[in-house]
């Protein structure tokens, strides 16, 4: 469902220490393209009291004609939600359990008393906005009570950002991070659509609504300009720009009245934005992966199209290239179902918000986006956002214009990223059959990064055989010095050589070189040197790593590994490794099988046993993250040149077994 992996995503982001990127890049160079301010001052926008009134009016009528008219089936789901939520006991947020993680990391108790807080107050918003029965009312003041008397509406590991670091909320400095961005949206999105039914229960609940956003949000942003995920002093930025850039300016414009104040912060917000967007390459490609899309060009898609429609059209994006490419990623990653390529830190099942996608597909005028978006609202059986409302609101404005197009495959043959330097590849093209590889090159200092140049990814007809482990639950060494102590954020457990018994380096210098990619109707090629990902101590002068992808008559659905190398000395045991979800079995020397969930085989492998040996390890995984994507094992195909030869050349073919 939409909500679990919503909150999942949610939570996975905010789980991230600030060190990692606030750190990295810093200083680095950046195309100062400057789309959103650029667009406002060549159009000279301004708000105007009486036209945001009329819109304001206007929009939120529609937003109560387009909940009224979601089919039965989806308002029944919905109001059954709210009804539960009639009888919830909001639970007590101590400061002891805020404590702990100052005192042991743990952050479970506090987070999900909050979480639990925040969905049961909208589940009884949603149920009463579609009945509009009073009969929500009670239980959504007390919750909405409880909110606005929060210390703070920040989560204890993001509160580490205030001066006296992890600790209780410091009432002298407002913190403005993920959660609190998101909680006041959410607060003024109830102020907005029920501001007449709160009047009359007590006009004091919307002067408090007011109050808090101000205190607690509008007045520090525009106060403050350090927080680094403004990058309003150089600083690297990734999702959390995008995030709570566009939170922070949907809630100005729901709860603020006076334009002088409006036009300040959307300069400051398109400001802040454009640094997130400069950062971007001109392929669109997200280092992040598609699991954050959803809270990187996913947000901002929504900023765009607010301001669109506040500014009846003035400010308008449709013709930029590189917002449309940041759109059209998230179906060049995708592989079947709800699997997506999972380099890096990214989940391999996700479900991006099929009304982000949809709303690029409208922007950008893409068929194949608003396909796409609609495909993944089908996929998530019709379900619409609750974590975030404004989400569910702008879902349910194109709800029926989504669940009513044509669906068609989505599946390009082919895609390449050259910035990001990312491929994907189908055997069949246009279908979901076949093999599907996707192959990274890029560096070892991306966002979220993993020490996995070179690494790749294998389906076979939509499922996976050869994989990246991806992340665990992450925990406070995960975004430490010590991150890369960590067994799956090294190469030795991604699908890399270890060379002289050393594996990848993390930092910006250790990378691919050499890239070639060229593809047809019948083969994709892709090669690279990762010998610069390595430290010098691996001893390695060349390592080139090449991939053919065969799709033509004869040849259908196979792909070609092959392993040219060039060592200066020899002194400690190289190996080269795949990761599997599948069972597998060497049926015969150098012939190895890879078997399904329902033990049928999916999939061969064919080595020279003549030139390497193979080693096969079962690694237990007990991390619940891991276990939910991959089961309680996966298993790691280690293969040893049995020369010590400096120069050497191995390969490997995989083949689909399935198209014989």
């Amino acid at each position: 469902m939409f909500i679990v992996r919503i909150t999942v995503i949610r939570f996975i982001c905010i789980l991230a220490c600030v060190f990692l990127w606030c750190t990295a890049g810093a200083g680095q160079k950046v195309a100062q393209r400057n789309f959103l301010m650029s667009k406002l001052d060549a159009t000279g926008f301004s708000f105007s009291q009486i036209d945001l009134k009329k819109w304001k009016e206007s929009q939120k009528d529609l937003y109560l004609k387009k909940i009224m008219g979601l089919p039965d089936s989806i308002k029944s789901y919905y109001i059954a939600k709210a009804d539960a939520a009639l009888s919830f006991d909001w639970p007590t947020l101590s400061a002891y359990s805020y404590l702990q993680y100052k005192r042991n990391g743990n952050r479970i108790i506090y987070e999900r008393a909050l979480e639990k807080r925040a969905l049961s107050l909208n589940s009884l918003v949603i149920g009463a906005l579609i009945t509009r029965d009073k009969k929500y009312l009670p239980q959504i003041v007390n919750g909405l009570w409880v909110m606005l008397e929060q210390s703070s509406w920040e989560i204890p590991a993001i509160i580490d950002l205030q001066k006296l670091g992890a600790d209780l909320p410091d009432p002298r400095e407002q913190i403005i991070g993920l959660i609190s961005a998101e909680t006041a949206l959410n607060i003024a999105t109830i102020g907005f659509m029920l501001y007449d039914e709160l009047e009359e229960i007590s006009p004091v609940i919307n002067i408090r609504i007011k109050k808090e956003l101000q205190d607690r949000m509008l007045i520090p942003y525009m106060r403050r300009s350090d927080f680094w995920w403004m990058g309003l002093k150089n600083q690297n930025v990734n999702n959390w720009n995008a995030w709570i850039n566009t939170n922070v300016m949907i809630t100005g414009v729901l709860s603020e009245s006076a334009p002088d104040k409006l036009n300040q912060l959307l300069k400051k917000v398109f400001n802040s934005t454009d640094k997130f967007i400069n950062q971007y390459p001109e392929d669109g490609g997200c280092d992040e992966g598609p699991a954050y899309w959803s809270i990187a060009s996913g947000k901002l898609i929504t900023l765009l199209k607010f301001m669109n429609s506040v500014s009846e059209g003035e400010l308008n994006w449709k013709s930029n290239l590189l917002l449309h490419a940041m759109g059209s990623y998230i179906y060049k990653m995708h592989i079947d179902g709800d699997y997506f390529v999972n380099f890096a830190d990214a989940a391999p099942k996700v479900i991006p918000n099929p009304g982000s996608v949809f709303e690029f597909g409208k922007m950008f005028e893409d068929d194949s986006l608003k396909i796409f978006g609609a495909y993944l609202l089908g996929l998530n059986k019709n379900r619409l956002p609750e974590v975030n409302l404004m989400d569910f609101l702008e879902t349910s404005v194109k709800f029926n214009e989504m669940a009513t197009t044509k669906l068609r495959p989505v599946s390009p043959d082919h895609a390449f990223l050259p910035n990001l330097e990312v491929w994907t590849a189908r055997s069949r093209p246009g279908s979901d059959s076949g093999l599907f590889l996707a192959v990274e090159g890029g560096n070892n200092n991306q966002s979220h990064n993993h020490n996995d140049v070179g690494n790749f990814l294998l389906y076979a007809d939509g499922r996976p055989v050869i994989i990246d482990a991806g992340v665990g639950t992450y925990t406070a060494i995960s975004f430490s010095k010590r991150r890369y102590e960590l067994w799956n954020m090294q190469s030795g457990w991604h699908n890399c050589p270890v060379i002289n018994g050393t594996m990848q380096k993390d930092g910006q210098q250790f990378k691919a070189t050499e890239i070639f990619y060229t593809g047809d109707k019948r083969q994709i090629r892709i090669s690279m040197d990762i010998s610069k990902a390595y430290p010098a101590k691996a001893g390695v002068k060349k390592w080139q790593r090449s991939f053919v992808l065969n799709r033509g008559t004869g040849n259908k659905g196979t792909v070609l590994l092959n392993e040219n190398y060039e060592l200066t000395e020899w002194g400690g045991e190289t190996l080269i490794n795949f990761l599997s979800y599948c069972t597998i079995k060497e049926v015969k020397k150098g012939e190895v099988l890879f078997y399904n969930e329902a033990a049928l085989p999916v999939l061969s492998m064919n080595y020279d046993p003549i030139k390497m040996r193979l080693s096969v390890e079962t690694k237990t995984l007990d991390d619940p993250k891991m276990i939910s994507n991959w089961g309680q094992k996966i298993y790691r195909l280690s293969f040893v040149p049995r020369s010590n030869a400096l120069k050497g050349n191995h390969k490997f073919e995989f083949k689909n077994i399935s198209t014989d």
